[in-house]
């Protein structure tokens, strides 16, 4: 059986997974992880997080050769004024995608 236990620490959440049956030898194997979750300039350390939760519980996310796939990902909030440098990555970005839709229309 496999446990995951999630414990508050003062900038983030502690994870625990115990596998009391590791390899079928009725081993127990534990790893701790600390996520350090309080970082104001990114998600990331949060995204990893909820990622790696799925894996433990066996969440079905999907992949990158299904039609379905779950993303996990930030974006700016709805009142947030990007700066011109943002602006034209985003821009960038975007007409990335649409040259791979056009490709793969084709």
């Amino acid at each position: 059986m496999i446990n995951v236990i999630l414990e508050p620490a003062a900038n983030g959440v502690i994870k625990r997974v115990v596998n009391q049956n590791a390899g079928g030898g009725k081993e127990t194997i534990a790893t701790i992880n600390v996520y350090e979750l309080t970082s104001k300039e990114s998600f990331t350390n949060t995204i990893q997080f909820l990622f790696e939760i799925c894996e433990d519980l066996a969440v079905q996310t999907g992949n990158k050769f299904g039609r379905e796939n779950l993303i996990m990902r930030s974006e700016w909030g709805s009142h947030y004024e990007p700066t011109q440098k943002e602006i034209d990555k985003k821009i960038s970005e975007l007409e990335a995608e649409l040259e791979l839709l056009r490709q793969w229309k084709t």
